[in-house]
């Protein structure tokens, strides 16, 4: 039997808080962090709805501007392995960035990985940093690889995390031509939005050598790959998508269903049809499929920063008690056509 691997700790960045708890919150409550913006596209005085980080100036760009909200996510995820300096942790880390986009390159990627490498004020040393360049799925895929290699007893403990802002101008104007920016005359577009997410796997063992409690535990992380894409004239049936969230069920035993959803939908017709296909097909897995959470809604499209902040909403929901029940599942598409779905449970405490 394959060992169990468990969330442990989350760190979170985004426009409705720099914490984790604070973000689910103010999400959990309805608060919006979406206001309207002069951004920086090439139609002059253009007000356009966005979500920023109302502590980041916005002449801070590119992988700087990433750096800053990784950084704040990795430090709190990182605040249970706080020891002696003798004995810091040396963990891999496994990060998913945006996919190439204007705004966002090989170089910017690579700036990343270099500033988070050289962070000083962790409690733990970054001993591999692996990364996936995969847009709204990165963090899947992250996720999937490191409890893989968990399993498989690479080692017993990694961090796994996601980042990414759309507020740049090249990726501003690209979002405009290709009328994705919610707030003009789009009737398939989005809020862009910004953040980062982190958090903490472990074995057992290493929870009961550093004394943290785990939050859930990851039954399932599957990956696949739609090829009817969105920006394209070819039409989605949600295949793709279809094929990976029932791979991720079949971790459940009989008479278990999916409780709670949590997901990338965002205002774009695409993804919302694409997951109607998978509800036609697949609701005898679910409670309600239809009866979803989409925190674009409050926080904008968070893009590759989504999954990771999907599952620190789960642990949220299940260390205070509001979760509708005992298994959540995340999933996110890319739109290079990467497709990812983890089912997380809340641990039985009697």
């Amino acid at each position: 039997m394959a060992a169990s691997v468990f969330i442990v700790a989350n760190g979170a960045r985004t426009p409705l808080g720099r914490r984790a708890a604070p973000s689910a919150a103010a999400l959990r409550a309805g608060i919006s962090g979406v206001g309207e913006y002069p951004l920086l596209i090439d139609r002059p005085w253009t007000l356009r709805q966005a979500a920023l980080d109302s502590e980041l100036s916005t002449a801070l760009i590119g992988s700087d501007r990433l750096l800053v909200l990784a950084r704040t996510a990795l430090c709190e995820a990182c605040a249970p392995l706080k020891v002696s300096q003798s004995s810091r942790l040396r963990l891999p880390v496994y990060l998913g960035l945006p996919e190439f986009r204007p705004g966002f390159t090989k170089q910017d990627a690579e700036a990343v990985c270099s500033g988070l490498a050289q962070l000083d004020e962790l409690p733990i040393e970054i001993s591999e940093l692996t990364v996936f360049t995969e847009g709204h799925a990165a963090g899947l895929l992250a996720l999937a690889t490191a409890v893989e290699q968990i399993r498989q007893g690479a080692f017993e403990s990694c961090l796994v995390g996601c980042v990414d802002s759309y507020f740049h101008p090249d990726t501003m104007n690209w979002l405009d031509k290709n009328r994705q920016l919610a707030g003009g005359d789009a009737r398939s577009a989005f809020v862009p939005g910004e953040g980062a997410g982190f958090c903490l796997l472990a074995s057992e063992r290493v929870q009961k050598r550093f004394g943290i409690a785990a939050l859930m535990r990851v039954v399932a992380v599957t990956i696949g790959k739609e090829t009817n894409l969105i920006k394209t004239e070819d039409i989605c049936f949600g295949e793709g998508l279809t094929k990976t969230v029932q791979a991720a069920t079949q971790g459940l035993t009989a008479g278990e269903k999916i409780n709670n959803v949590i997901c990338d939908i965002n205002g774009e017709r695409y993804r919302a049809d694409e997951w109607g296909y998978v509800c036609l097909r697949l609701s005898q897995y679910f409670d309600d499929p239809t009866n979803y959470l989409s925190p674009a809604d409050c926080w904008g499209d968070m893009g590759a920063a989504s999954a990771v902040l999907f599952a620190m909403l789960a642990c949220q929901a299940a260390e205070r008690g509001y979760a509708k029940g005992p298994r959540t599942m995340l999933w996110a598409s890319s739109e290079g056509g990467l497709r990812g779905a983890a089912v997380l449970e809340i641990l039985n405490k009697n």
